[in-house]
């Protein structure tokens, strides 16, 4: 239960983040710090693997909420949840982890994650993370499965430059949340958008949610990520 309210507060940081509410942020990691406690001494008393695998995984789920990289952590998570053949929490870490190599543009380490990933999800029968980890392919554009392989058999459609061609906008932004989208993919924060766009941060915090939901992705980081991948920055 600890560890579960580890990933609660872990999404609760990363949407505190996204929004700029500092204050929401520093109670999530409050919060995880007497969870993460909790975790670690369930796995000192038991000894048992499988609490060793709850405690990677929130030690995990506490570096996501801090905004640290986590790659690492979730394929720690990913080994200890292999240990005691649990299958779905497996594929979960493994998913957490293409999230964060994403983040991070290793591209090709969060493909083979997702492929991991996506393969137990549907062997199980589990829609909803099967659902979750094809968002994520189909946002980082990752190649994963048949696609990679046609990627490498016919490649994609190239300008004459021989670089990919910038897909047009699938995800319905108007606009002006084009316009915050490309001042976010350059790293400004609600206060620099209000002011470039003659806004009141407040609004401008509105747009940034409002293109979070439709881009389907978490973070200010995952949007920039891909708003850069499909050409909506510029």
């Amino acid at each position: 239960m600890s560890a579960a309210g580890v990933t609660v507060e872990a999404d609760r940081a990363q949407r505190g983040r996204d929004l700029g509410d500092d204050a929401e942020v520093a109670r999530a990691l409050g919060d995880i710090e007497a969870f993460v406690l909790r975790v670690e001494a369930a796995a000192e008393v038991s000894g048992l693997p499988v609490e060793a695998a709850w405690l990677a995984t929130a030690r995990a789920d506490a570096a996501r909420a801090a905004g640290e990289p986590a790659a690492g952590l979730w394929r720690a998570s990913a080994a200890a949840w292999e240990a005691v053949e649990r299958a779905y929490r497996i594929a979960v870490a493994r998913a957490r982890e293409a999230e964060a190599e994403v983040a991070a543009d290793e591209r090709e380490a969060a493909a083979q994650a997702a492929g991991a990933a996506l393969e137990t999800a549907r062997r199980l029968g589990a829609g909803w993370l099967a659902g979750e980890i094809e968002g994520l392919v189909a946002r980082a554009r990752l190649r994963v499965g048949d696609d990679a392989d046609g990627a490498a058999e016919g490649g994609g459609a190239t300008e004459g430059n021989g670089q990919a061609a910038p897909a047009e906008d699938p995800f319905g932004l108007t606009p002006r949340e084009r316009q915050v989208l490309a001042l976010v993919a350059r790293g400004a924060t609600n206060r620099q958008i209000g002011a470039q766009l003659y806004m009141a941060e407040k609004t401008a915090s509105v747009h940034v949610s409002r293109i979070l939901a439709k881009l389907d992705v978490r973070s200010r980081t995952q949007a920039a990520a891909v708003a850069h991948r499909l050409g909506l920055a510029d």
